[in-house]
């Protein structure tokens, strides 16, 4: 049995562990620490997630509150989400922002991120708020980079001719694909990645 709760401070260790496994090719300083998720909670409780199974984190999802124009202007992760320590949420905001969302690899398939998707519409509806957006990484863009632009790739996946392990699963849960944030994520040499640029409208 697998249950979707609020985020609480005891889960932080764990969540911490969960990020390093879930994402073991991001450099350290991307990686969420202990003192991001204590911010996230103290800033917008509401908006944080874990799926637990056996009491164990096996999912999580993080998300605050924005405005319009802090979303639909082109942005970047580190500058979005204040260096993952969420201090932009706006509590006013009518948007909001997914910042992140991950699955243990050994509970992928189960449909884990459609019940973290469930919980944040349940609370898009609570809060009366538009819907919300994210950036969603392209981790099988790197095998087509050398001849397909960034929005040639992301078209290819919504068309369904070509497949991505972040992006397909993303479009099976509901989002819609705006567009492309350039250089959305940085590695530790400044080398910029692309993200789709995502919206779910309630």
């Amino acid at each position: 049995m697998i249950t979707i709760v609020n985020t609480q401070h005891k889960h932080i260790p764990q969540l911490v562990q969960h990020q390093q496994t879930c994402f073991p090719d991001l450099f350290s300083d991307v990686w969420m620490t202990p003192e991001a998720f204590e911010s996230q909670l103290r800033v917008f409780p509401a908006g944080q997630h874990v799926a637990l199974h056996n009491g164990q984190v096996v999912g999580q999802s993080s998300s605050f509150r924005c405005r319009y124009e802090q979303v639909f202007l082109p942005h970047d992760y580190h500058g979005i989400t204040a260096a993952n320590m969420f201090t932009n949420h706006d509590p006013v905001g009518e948007w909001l922002y997914g910042a992140d969302m991950s699955i243990h690899p050994e509970y992928r398939g189960r449909g884990i991120a459609h019940m973290l998707m469930e919980a944040r519409k349940g609370l898009i509806r609570q809060l009366g708020l538009r819907g919300m957006v994210a950036g969603g990484a392209l981790p099988g863009y790197a095998d087509y980079e050398a001849r397909l632009r960034p929005e040639d790739y992301v078209a290819e996946v919504v068309a369904g001719r070509l497949v991505d392990p972040t992006l397909t699963p993303q479009l099976r849960i509901g989002w819609q694909v705006r567009g492309v944030l350039p250089n959305y994520t940085h590695d530790s040499a400044g080398h910029g990645a692309p993200a789709s640029w995502l919206v779910w409208e309630a």
